[in-house]
């Protein structure tokens, strides 16, 4: 009796487990995700740094195209952009993009990218609280690796 409620306990368990989740077995028996996960986002800001948010995303395929990104602004934040573009690690098949996507008196606690191909987007997570006032607009550019076109 306490042999079948131990065996039956033990096929149960993997047998709702293997109902839960959202994956595919790609016939090698490892499980996939459906999804894949999230690009991590880079956030880097400078005070009094100048640029405009963006819409879109820029693509930052080389050195010079970083640089030319970077040399839109004023200060550090140039030098923030080029050292963050330079530590994002990117994928075969994935490229760099980058945007400001906040300019004001706080920076966003965290950047979601939505989208795909060419309609990638950065979106800023609300500020709890945002200061009313300022003595400069602080400059905010989110940077990831995310698929290039046509890729998935």
């Amino acid at each position: 009796m306490v042999m079948r409620r131990i065996l039956g306990t033990t096929l149960l368990v993997p047998l709702l487990l293997a109902g839960c989740g959202e994956g595919r077995d790609d016939g090698t028996g490892v499980t996939a995700s459906a999804d894949p996960p999230a690009p991590a986002v880079s956030v880097v800001s400078g005070t009094a740094a100048g640029g405009q948010v963006e819409d879109g995303v820029t693509v930052l395929g080389d050195d010079a195209a970083i640089a030319a990104y970077a040399g839109q602004f004023r200060g550090p934040l140039a030098g923030r952009v080029t050292r963050a573009a330079e530590q994002v690690a990117v994928p075969a098949g994935d490229q760099l993009v980058a945007a400001v996507v906040a300019v004001g008196c706080d920076v966003p606690p965290d950047v979601e990218v939505t989208g795909a191909g060419q309609d990638v987007r950065f979106v800023p997570a609300k500020v709890p609280s945002p200061h009313q006032e300022c003595f400069a607009a602080v400059t905010t550019v989110a940077l990831a690796a995310v698929p290039q076109d046509g890729g998935e």
